[in-house]
């Protein structure tokens, strides 16, 4: 604290400011030094594993396209509670950092250009470590999903789809352009990033309720005042320290990120393909497909289209491959050897009619409809193709073989 001279009234007042200034730092440095453990970390649904840290409730009109560019946020703060996080993630959380940190290394360098592109702080990038442990298919008690944890509301707010075929909170890519909107929003809201992501974490009218109640100095007053819940009075210190250690993860007793990102290519199916066939085509397995494109929740594309990850170098087989089943609207099948097996009746299909109304009609399940006619999990049948309608030919009846083979309805919808 410095003393004006020409302010001071004599040698009393020199003393009395300097005392005052002793007391105002011993005061700040008990407040500042409360020895506070950390709290145990909240545990999230996940498929692959239960253990996660932090959740994202999250609130707020769009505002970011307007923003200017934030300001570097300063994520290298030293405070007790941040090194009380860094002690923790190396003893009691060491295998969840380490696992989330290797999980990390698929993702980080596609959300780093993101976070650039969005213009805000790259060090962002780390926050899935607490959010999510870098999980993309995880999902919080409170149904906040993805790296990022997005609820529903908040998730297609900024631009995530979200519905029966499609979870976009799940894409690490897609759910990291609305998570950068988002704190981009929030700072723009609050104009400090430790604030932001206690907004983040809690939802931005808690925040500024807080605020104002507590007439606070900013989030670590805020902070050490009592005034924050316990799980976001925790969420920055926890973020900060998983920064600090990611920068530098040997320096800490760390691997560096031993998973690295799968190259790939982007290729867009206009109608509803099962992963399973995209797989066959690349001639890799259907896992590694659906790993490639974690927002496909059924494990098919909607029937209205969808840009799908394929691995690096076989978008050019996956495109002619579609473009030839695309064009083969029926696909040809061998007529039967077996003169007793064979179908006595076909149906053409008309304009709007559905493979149940075609199976009601002539009698049949639909099962056996679809397997005499080759047609897989779909249910989809194009207009003007031609179905074999099952069951034997009595044996009174003389049967021609046709000398071209039946076409009957491609296994593809469009």
């Amino acid at each position: 604290m410095r003393v004006n001279a020409h302010h001071a009234a004599g040698g009393d007042s020199i003393k009395a400011v300097i005392l005052l200034a002793i007391s105002w730092q011993l005061v700040g440095c008990a407040a500042n030094q409360r020895p506070l453990g950390p709290e145990t970390p909240d545990v999230f649904r996940d498929t692959t594993s239960t253990f996660s840290i932090g959740q994202a409730v999250v609130y707020g009109p769009p505002a970011s396209a307007a923003l200017p560019r934030p300001a570097t946020g300063d994520f290298s703060v030293s405070h007790p509670r941040v090194n009380n996080f860094v002690a923790t993630y190396q003893t009691r959380w060491r295998g969840f950092y380490q696992g989330a940190l290797d999980r990390g290394g698929r993702y980080l360098p596609a959300m780093t250009r993101v976070l650039r592109r969005e213009s805000v702080p790259e060090e962002l990038a780390y926050l899935p470590i607490v959010e999510s442990g870098f999980r993309v298919q995880a999902v919080s008690h409170a149904g906040a999903v993805g790296p990022w944890q997005f609820i529903r509301e908040t998730g297609r707010r900024y631009g995530l789809r979200i519905d029966q075929y499609v979870d976009e909170r799940c894409d690490p890519v897609k759910s990291t352009h609305a998570a950068a909107r988002y704190l981009k929003d929030l700072y723009a809201q609050f104009g400090d990033w430790h604030l932001s992501l206690a907004a983040y974490n809690t939802g931005e009218m808690n925040i500024e309720r807080l605020l104002e109640r507590s007439k606070a100095d900013g989030y670590w007053d805020m902070s050490d005042r009592g005034y924050l819940p316990n799980e976001t009075r925790d969420f920055v210190p926890q973020f900060l320290a998983a920064v600090r250690i990611a920068q530098a993860p040997e320096a800490y007793g760390f691997d560096p990120p031993s998973g690295d990102p799968i190259p790939y290519d982007l290729v867009h199916i206009d109608r509803s393909v099962a992963l399973k066939t995209v797989a066959q085509i690349v001639k890799t397995s259907e896992a590694k497909i659906s790993d490639l494109n974690p927002a496909l929740r059924r494990g098919v594309t909607p029937p209205q289209g969808y840009t799908v990850r394929v691995p690096k170098g076989t978008k050019e087989i996956v495109k002619l491959a579609l473009a030839r089943m695309h064009h083969d609207a029926a696909q040809v099948l061998p007529a039967p050897r077996n003169a007793s097996t064979q179908f006595a009746r076909t149906h053409k299909v008309k304009r709007g009619e559905t493979l149940g109304a075609v199976a009601k009609r002539h009698k049949v399940s639909i099962a056996s409809l679809k397997k005499a006619n080759g047609i897989g999990t779909a249910n989809h049948i194009t207009a003007g193709s031609v179905l074999r309608i099952p069951g034997r030919v009595a044996t009174t009846t003389t049967v021609t073989t046709p000398k071209q083979p039946t076409r009957v309805a491609s296994r593809r919808k469009h």
